[in-house]
């Protein structure tokens, strides 16, 4: 009987101390996204460097490469080690994908006890963290001049989604087989009746008028746009129509669709320039402790867990046009990754409740039976659990904390070659001249600080042609009737 309570009680500590080990990531990164936001990039590479001192390359998880391509992506010449960055991180979700496959095919009891079984020492990234690393990767090809290359980026962006998709549903399946088979609430449930969690994050409208927490109309009107600039126009019309689907309330939108129905042609000497307009920061996840009451034995505990919260971004300014040239250009916020990532937690909350009810009876149980059977050593094993559970106050607060907030969109057809381009933000107004060349073009606009830094793509090959010069008007001449002679006249009889 000994044998099996110090068991629980190793296994009780050895769950929180691996909570631990991901609790304070906000902590650990906060010199590097306070400097980040400030436009001081080169303080906030700095920053990472120190947090990461003494790990090894190899040893660096996701998140450090999840946020060091999007550092080094702001820092003028540093576009391949944003790249290199974001591939290494690349490699890592691909570990997660070959798992995610095998849960696949487990049964929906294996795969539910699975879930409540599975600790947070590793970082796997959320969805919208996995589908939007190749999106940020499509982008820095084609700032690189690799069209063909954004495109392989984005059909795998295509395949994460429809494998994400997969498992998302059985996962939801499974989780409510476990909890009807033991014969509980389902911890949706639960969610709602846990005093002092706010759920009003989870009722905003933003959230609840998201079809998922991985896609987004952004990341679908750019693969649009790209296989329309590369001539192929029944994949740019299926990339049109995903991105009006995810918000059908953006008439900008439809009119891409429209476009390639039409069968449009950019006129010679022009460019169809795609605006990404990037703002605010994404908001942290914190952790709020709740005290819940649970049947242990003949009687009832206390006992307190801890789940993350995000709170709203309050930096969610979003311009609603940008001024090219002498042009005003409507602009639309298309995507919310601060509401992609409230909808992303809103989806893991029952899986995380379901776990938190299991790790608390287990150490309520732990408790009882050391108290009850120890003595003086079964107190102190006890204190030794509930040490264990304070250590894991916290909730694991990792997340990709250097993206923006809001992704917004414009379009226009400007005269190829240097154009100025800014817009309002906050009192004043923001101003970058940008390059553009060829007959397609996509433009990165994020501001950080008080700076605005502009990534404008490369011309590549493969891209449609512009539509041939229209042909000078001929000039008539007029022609005076032949004069009539007699010798003429003469002749022709």
């Amino acid at each position: 009987m000994w044998g099996a309570t110090l068991r629980t009680t190793a296994l009780v500590c050895s769950a929180a101390l691996l909570g631990a080990c991901a609790q304070h990531y906000g902590n650990r990164v906060a010199a590097t996204s306070d400097s980040f936001r400030a436009g001081n990039v080169d303080a906030a590479i700095a920053a990472q460097d120190k947090a990461y001192e003494g790990v090894a390359p190899e040893d660096r998880d996701l998140l450090y490469f999840l946020e060091r391509g999007e550092l080094m992506r702001m820092r003028p010449g540093s576009l391949q080690a944003s790249t290199d960055a974001w591939l290494a991180a690349t490699d890592k979700v691909k570990g997660w994908e070959d798992e995610s496959r095998d849960k696949l095919a487990k049964s929906a009891g294996d795969l539910g006890a699975l879930l409540l079984s599975e600790s947070l020492s590793r970082y796997d990234g959320q969805d919208y963290e996995k589908v939007l690393l190749s999106t940020r990767l499509a982008q820095n090809q084609l700032m690189a001049g690799r069209w063909d290359d954004a495109r392989v980026e984005i059909r795998r962006m295509y395949e994460r989604e429809a494998l994400i998709a997969s498992l998302r549903d059985k996962e939801v399946q499974a989780l409510k087989d476990e909890a009807e088979k033991k014969g509980g609430k389902s911890a949706e449930v639960q969610l709602k009746e846990i005093k002092g969690y706010p759920v009003e994050i989870f009722d905003d409208p933003a959230v609840t008028g998201l079809r998922n927490a991985y896609q987004s109309a952004a990341s679908h009107y750019l693969a649009g746009f790209v296989f329309e600039a590369l001539g192929e126009p029944s994949l740019a019309t299926a990339g049109y129509r995903q991105a009006i689907e995810l918000r059908p309330d953006i008439p900008m939108l439809q009119k891409g669709l429209e476009g390639v129905a039409a069968g449009k042609r950019v006129p010679a000497g022009k460019t169809d320039v795609l605006f990404i307009i990037e703002t605010g920061s994404m908001p942290a996840r914190d952790s709020v402790k709740i005290t819940l009451p649970l049947p242990i034995g003949a009687g009832v505990k206390l006992l307190t867990t801890s789940y993350p919260v995000i709170r709203p971004a309050r930096d969610n300014f979003v311009p609603a046009s940008l001024t090219v040239g002498d042009s005003t250009v409507p602009a639309a916020q298309v995507t919310s990754l601060d509401a992609m990532a409230r909808r992303a937690l809103k989806d893991q909350m029952p899986a995380m409740v379901a776990r938190s009810m299991v790790r608390m009876a287990v150490s309520g149980a732990a408790q009882e039976a050391l108290q009850r059977n120890g003595g003086a050593f079964g107190s102190l094993m006890s204190l030794a659990v509930g040490v264990g559970g304070a250590i894991n106050e916290n909730a694991d607060t990792r997340q990709w904390r250097t993206l923006p907030a809001n992704i917004s969109l414009a379009r226009a057809v400007v005269p190829s070659g240097t154009v100025p381009v800014s817009f309002g933000a906050g009192p004043g107004s923001l101003r970058q001249e940008v390059k553009v060349d060829g007959t397609y073009a996509v433009v990165v606009l994020r501001p950080l600080g008080s700076q605005l830094t502009a990534l404008v793509s490369q011309p590549g090959s493969g891209l449609v042609a512009a539509a041939p010069s229209a042909p000078e008007p001929s000039r008539r001449v007029a022609h005076r009737p032949a004069k009539v002679t007699a010798k003429s006249v003469s002749k022709a009889q």
